[in-house]
């Protein structure tokens, strides 16, 4: 088995996400590793954004995104707050695209031991007639990953 390394956690802003944070946080102590928050913007979210900007001078798209990704950073902080964690040694990371792909890459990109991510608990059928992030990461994550679910 490979050491833990460099842990990557997606946080989609969903209940569990401070959970699976602090999940990550707890076990990059033990493992003496760095841990990395992932969010990525969904390109269906950008092609809206974009579709507006088409329409209006009001909004532009780089803009947009901008204070999107901003905004998210800060959030991502505010996590790390409410933890009490040390925001400085955690990597706060927002990218754009179809979400599991922007994952796969940012786990290359980053050289990712392990990924830590939640589950909505969709019933198998749910995620094969629609597919979900969780799902798609399953088949395609090249390195292993662990999924938390949020019953509560």
């Amino acid at each position: 088995m490979n050491a833990i390394r460099r842990i990557m956690v997606a946080v989609d802003f969903s209940k569990i996400s401070k959970h699976l944070v602090g999940y990550a946080l707890a076990l990059a102590r033990k493992c003496d590793a760095e841990v990395h928050l992932v969010h990525v913007i969904n390109q269906r979210d950008i092609e809206a954004i974009r579709k507006v900007a088409e329409v209006t001078s009001v909004i532009s798209l780089p803009e947009q995104i901008e204070a999107r990704r901003e905004d998210l950073l800060a959030a991502l902080m505010e996590i790390l707050s409410e933890l009490d964690a040390v925001p400085d040694a955690v990597g706060r990371h927002v990218k754009t695209g179809i979400p599991s792909e922007a994952l796969i890459d940012t786990i290359k990109e980053i050289d990712i031991d392990l990924v830590i991510m939640g589950t909505r608990g969709r019933g198998q059928f749910a995620g094969m007639l629609f597919g979900s992030t969780a799902a798609r990461m399953l088949h395609k994550c090249p390195v292993p990953l662990l999924t938390l679910r949020n019953d509560a």
